[in-house]
C-alpha cells in the first residue's frame, strides 16, 4: 500500500470517530442555517453601519438654550394687562430677541427640539381625570411681576456669560442691556448696583462727556425738544451718580457750534449713538459676572436716556441689530 493511501485512509478513520455529541451539533448547526436561508436571510448582505456619532455641542449652546427658554417662558406667560402700548413694544423686543438666539443655535446646528422646552406646569390640587388634549392654564404674570423679572438678570446667566465667546458674549450683554431696558420702561429701578467693578471708570469716562453734551442740548433747545432733553438729562445725571464722575482738567470739546434746536438735536443724536454703540469698547474681554452686570445696566439708562430722547427701542443696545 502506498503512502497516500494509507494517509487518506487515515483522514477517513478520523472523520468516522468523531464524537456522537460534535456530530449531532454540526447536523443541528446545518439544519438550522437551512431553515434560515429557506424563509428569505441573505447571508451576503452588508453589515449595518456603525452608529451615528453624537452631535458635538456648539458653541456656547448650553447658555444660549438657558437664555431662550428663558425668553419662551416670558412670552407664554405675558401680561393680560393696560398699559398694552409699552407691553406691545417691549414684547416685540424681546420677541426678536427670541428669533435672534435660536437662530445662532439652529445655524450652528443645533435641533429646534433641543432649544424649545416643553412648558413648566405648575403643581395643582388634584383634578378629576382629563383627556390628554386639555392643557393647564397659563398662569399670566402681572405688569409688576414682568417687570421684576426682566430687571433680574439670573447669577447663572452673567457667571456663564464671562466665559463665552467674544461674539456670544457681546450678543447676550446687549441682550441683557434690551430686557432691562424693558423693565426700565415699566417703572423698575435699573441703574448699576452700589459698590464696584472693574469698568466703574471706563463707564464714568462715557458717561460724564454724555452728560455734558446733554446740558449743552438742553441749553440751546426750546418748547418740546427742550423738555425731552431734560427728561434725558435727569436720568444720564442719576447714571452718573451711580458709576462715579470722570475726572477732566478743562471739560469736553463739542464736535460742532451748538447754537440752535437744530444743532442740538444732531448732537444729541450723535453722542448718544457714540454711547450706545460703545459696547464692545467697554466690556472687558474676559470680564467679571459684576462687570457684565454693569455694562448691561449702562447700555439700558443709556437706551432709556435714547427713547426719553425719541430714539426707537431696540433689542440689542449697543449692536448692529443683529439677524436670525
Amino acid at each position: 500500500m502506498s503512502g497516500d493511501t494509507r494517509r487518506r485512509g487515515s483522514r477517513v478513520s478520523e472523520q468516522r470517530a468523531l464524537p456522537p455529541r460534535r456530530l449531532l451539533l454540526i447536523g443541528g448547526g446545518a439544519a438550522v442555517l437551512a431553515v434560515l436561508v429557506d424563509r428569505g436571510l441573505r447571508l451576503d448582505l452588508p453589515q449595518p453601519p456603525p452608529p451615528v456619532p453624537t452631535r458635538r455641542p456648539a458653541a456656547d449652546e448650553a447658555l444660549l438654550v438657558a437664555v431662550v427658554r428663558d425668553l419662551d417662558e416670558l412670552l407664554r406667560t405675558w401680561p393680560r394687562a393696560s398699559r398694552p402700548t409699552a407691553l406691545k413694544g417691549i414684547r416685540g423686543l424681546v420677541q426678536q430677541q427670541r428669533r435672534v438666539l435660536a437662530g445662532r443655535l439652529t445655524n450652528d446646528g443645533v435641533p429646534t427640539d433641543e432649544i424649545t422646552a416643553p412648558p413648566t406646569i405648575p403643581p395643582t390640587t388634584p383634578t378629576p381625570p382629563t383627556t390628554s388634549a386639555d392643557t393647564a392654564p397659563v398662569q399670566h404674570l402681572t405688569v409688576a411681576r414682568l417687570a421684576q423679572l426682566l430687571a433680574s438678570l439670573p447669577a447663572g446667566h452673567l457667571k456663564a456669560t464671562t466665559s463665552a465667546t467674544d461674539g456670544a458674549r457681546e450678543l447676550l450683554t446687549a441682550a441683557y442691556g434690551g430686557l432691562l431696558t424693558g423693565a426700565g420702561l415699566l417703572g423698575e429701578d435699573v441703574l448699576p448696583a452700589s459698590g464696584t467693578s472693574p469698568v466703574r471708570s471706563q463707564l464714568a469716562e462715557r458717561t460724564s462727556p454724555l452728560v455734558y453734551a446733554f446740558e449743552v442740548v438742553a441749553a440751546q433747545s426750546s418748547g418740546g425738544q427742550r423738555r425731552r432733553a431734560l427728561t434725558a438729562l435727569d436720568r444720564l445725571r442719576a447714571l452718573e451718580r451711580a458709576v462715579g464722575r470722570a475726572e477732566a482738567s478743562s471739560g469736553w470739546s463739542l464736535p460742532f457750534a451748538v447754537t440752535d434746536d437744530k444743532s442740538a438735536d444732531r448732537l444729541a443724536d450723535l453722542v448718544l449713538g457714540r454711547a450706545i454703540g460703545a459696547l464692545g469698547d467697554v466690556l472687558p474681554a474676559v470680564p467679571t459676572p459684576e462687570a457684565v452686570d454693569d455694562v448691561a445696566r449702562w447700555l439700558a439708562v443709556v437706551q432709556l436716556a435714547a427713547v426719553d430722547w425719541g430714539r426707537d427701542l431696540v433689542a440689542f443696545p449697543g449692536l448692529r441689530q443683529p439677524r436670525p
